[in-house]
């Protein structure tokens, strides 16, 4: 295969010092994901993670465990496969930096520069962190003596060692950013790098005295020092190729770090490769950090979050969906209970596992000897095939690592298929060849679907490709199935999650002032009325809205109303908006609230509305909805708004403006979202 037709992503190799977190796991599950889709479009693909097993931090731990170095990391070492294992992760390699393969590559390595001149001893004095394994200068600390990282006190040492001249590379990197913009990926994180560089950079430590530290790659050239972990680490993406005989497949195509790390592989790495006469890789992609219903996560909070634990319970397929559809991959992140359940609930059960479970039911209902005949396609029928030819804009967005857009994008198509049915009435059609050809449309749009699904949802693309009985083919066009085909047997592809039934029952109670704060009264709902609407210029399916609200200026927000609703008909109309939600970006465009609506099992949409004027805010139990503090669109969906197609509640109690009636204008019973 030709080296243009290879694919080489790596994660990061995790540090092991302690047991593998939700940020290790959040990094696998991108990188598979880019690993699978090059697969499934006929890349050859190598996938490389592993682990950093070098180190100070490494060796005061296995002290304070009483266990040699070898032993402790190697009791860590199943913790981190079975993590890999649990989420599905895909790789062909996994490597440790103790393996004799790799100390032998580093010590070629690390002579090499030597030989070059860009390693030279000095006595050093600096403020070091254990923990990153990285000194600090005093303006780059918190107080002058905290890490900003791992916010504790870093240590003053002082000792003769060796250093690389990454001074010397301060202007070959300035040009390596300029000639190849997408190495520093995302666009949002580079100025931040070329900024640091254009300041003016210092050489680096690269080892220490076995008098200090004996856990490490001796230097070849001086067997008194050990390497700095970095230099040992970051040449891991080329050993473990040399290892396989798969050299052919460097440079990388996508380092994927963490945002704490990109430094060293956007600064170091591509320095110690110039050094050293390699090319450089094509990409490193820096992602955020996660919190924990917005705190810190760690194991000293109480809020850490066992991967492995959500996968048992929950699903693994499920856990990675949502890791990677939450927020844009790039920024940070929040978990949260409710923010999973959410995802689980209506991403997955409602929109896409409905649409299966529905396909499957009518087909076997109405064509109980096979899948029927496609005959003449009407307008609806290729409206909607003309909506699912996303293949290239997908791939586009997948290979930018712009993974929140790429399942929007699928998602888009998985709406436009269940509003299709809901168009087209599968259950009041009369003719049977038109029957026929919604049928087999839908059977074929599910299939097709499956194969996007593959790289993020493996599991469940395969139980689709299992119940319509279709070997896959990775062809991304829909192709009709063949009349006759008989079916597998129907099994449901997701579980709604019910949250804390405690936590609930006191919403329902709401027996003092702070449980109501926590309820209705946390909201500030306000009718508004649409002024403007227009087409977002980077989503096929939102619209942007300017709502008066009775405030100086409208209201701008962003809906996914399009799939439901022409422009003329949501002009002028007066709605509910939820005005207190943090402000957010949609494709780059800023919304500051949100539109009440009513969805219903089918995927019906109908806009909450009123005759009460605008500004008006909503009322239940006495309650009044005018809370200005900011709050989370999480913080929104813990209280449970319902229709029942002509009346709004919140715990059975009616909803009102002023007196005024709700009403969802389509009558439609459902939750309120």
């Amino acid at each position: 295969m030709s080296k243009e037709n290879k694919f080489y992503i790596t994660t990061p190799i995790y540090y092991a010092s302690g047991k593998p977190h939700l940020g290790h796991a959040y990094t696998s599950v991108s990188c598979d994901v880019l690993a699978r889709w090059n697969r499934i479009i006929g890349k050859e693909v190598f996938f490389l993670t592993g682990t950093d097993e070098h180190g100070q931090k490494v060796e005061t731990n296995a002290k304070e465990n009483k266990q040699s170095r070898k032993a402790f990391v190697d009791s860590l070492i199943p913790s981190f496969k079975e993590q890999l294992e649990k989420l599905n992760i895909s790789n062909d390699f996994f490597i440790r930096t103790t393996e004799q393969f790799h100390k032998d590559f580093v010590q070629e390595v690390l002579q090499k520069a030597y030989d070059n001149g860009d390693i030279y001893k000095a006595a050093y004095e600096g403020l070091y962190c254990v923990d990153c394994e990285q000194y600090y200068k005093n303006d780059e600390l918190e107080e002058g003596e905290i890490c900003p990282i791992h916010k504790k006190k870093v240590d003053l040492l002082e000792e003769e060692n060796y250093f690389f001249k990454l001074s010397a590379y301060q202007d070959k990197l300035l040009k390596l950013y300029k000639e190849n913009p997408n190495f520093l990926s995302p666009n949002s994180k580079a100025s931040e790098t070329i900024n640091r560089v254009k300041d003016g950079l210092n050489d680096i430590s690269i080892s220490r005295h076995k008098d200090s530290l004996t856990w490490g790659i001796p230097l070849p050239f001086d067997s008194d020092h050990v390497t700095y972990v970095w230099f040992d680490a970051l040449f891991n993406y080329i050993s473990a190729l040399e290892e396989n005989n798969n050299l052919d497949f460097w440079p990388a195509d996508v380092h994927v770090v963490g945002k704490d790390i990109m430094w060293f592989h956007k600064v170091y790495w591509p320095a110690f490769l110039l050094s050293t006469g390699y090319e450089i890789p094509k990409k490193v992609f820096a992602h955020g950090w996660w919190t924990v219903d917005n705190k810190k996560m760690g194991k000293s909070q109480g809020n850490a979050i066992d991967p492995i634990e959500i996968a048992n319970e929950y699903g693994a397929d499920e856990f990675r969906y949502f890791m990677l559809t939450s927020a844009s991959f790039g920024e940070d992140q929040n978990f949260t209970q409710e923010l999973f359940a959410n995802k689980v609930n209506n991403d997955l059960n409602n929109d896409l596992g409905n649409l299966v479970s529905r396909v499957h039911a009518m087909t076997n209902k109405y064509f109980p000897k096979g899948v029927p005949k496609i005959n003449e396609l009407t307008k609806d029928d290729k409206e909607l095939l003309d909506k699912l030819n996303i293949y290239e804009k997908f791939n586009e967005l997948i290979q930018n690592l712009d993974y929140f857009s790429a399942f929007d994008l699928l998602w888009s198509c998985i709406r436009d298929t269940n509003a299709y049915i809901n168009k087209v009435s599968p259950w009041s059609e009369k003719n049977e060849k038109r029957l026929a050809t919604i049928m087999n449309v839908l059977c074929s749009t599910c299939v097709y679907l499956g194969k996007y699904l593959q790289c993020i949802m493996p599991t469940k693309a395969d139980l689709i490709f299992k119940q319509f009985n279709y070997e896959n083919n990775n062809v991304f066009t829909v192709e009709f199935i063949k009349e006759n085909h008989k079916f597998g047997k129907k099994e449901n592809l997701f579980q709604k999650i019910k949250l804390d039934e405690k936590k609930e029952d006191n919403k329902v109670e709401n027996k003092n002032l702070e449980e109501k704060r926590e309820g209705f009264s946390k909201l500030n709902l306000i009718v508004g009325k649409i002024l403007e609407i227009e087409q977002h210029p980077e989503a096929d399916k939102l619209y942007i809205e300017k709502i008066d609200i009775g405030e100086k200026e409208p209201r701008q927000i962003i809906s996914g109303l399009k799939d439901y609703y022409k422009k003329e008909e949501l002009l002028n109309k007066k709605v509910i908006v939820v005005a207190n939600l943090k402000p957010a970006k949609f494709r780059g465009v800023k919304s500051e609230g949100m539109i009440l609506a009513a969805e219903n099992k089918e995927g019906e949409v109908g806009v909450i509305t009123t005759d009460a004027k605008v500004g008006t805010n909503l009322e239940c139990n006495k309650e009044i909805a005018n809370n200005t503090s900011r709050i989370q669109i999480d913080d929104f969906f813990e209280i449970k708004l319902k229709s029942d197609g002509n009346k709004i509640t919140y715990n059975n109690k009616l909803v009102t403006a002023k007196g005024k009636h709700l009403t969802p204008d389509k009558e439609i019973s459902g939750s309120i979202r």
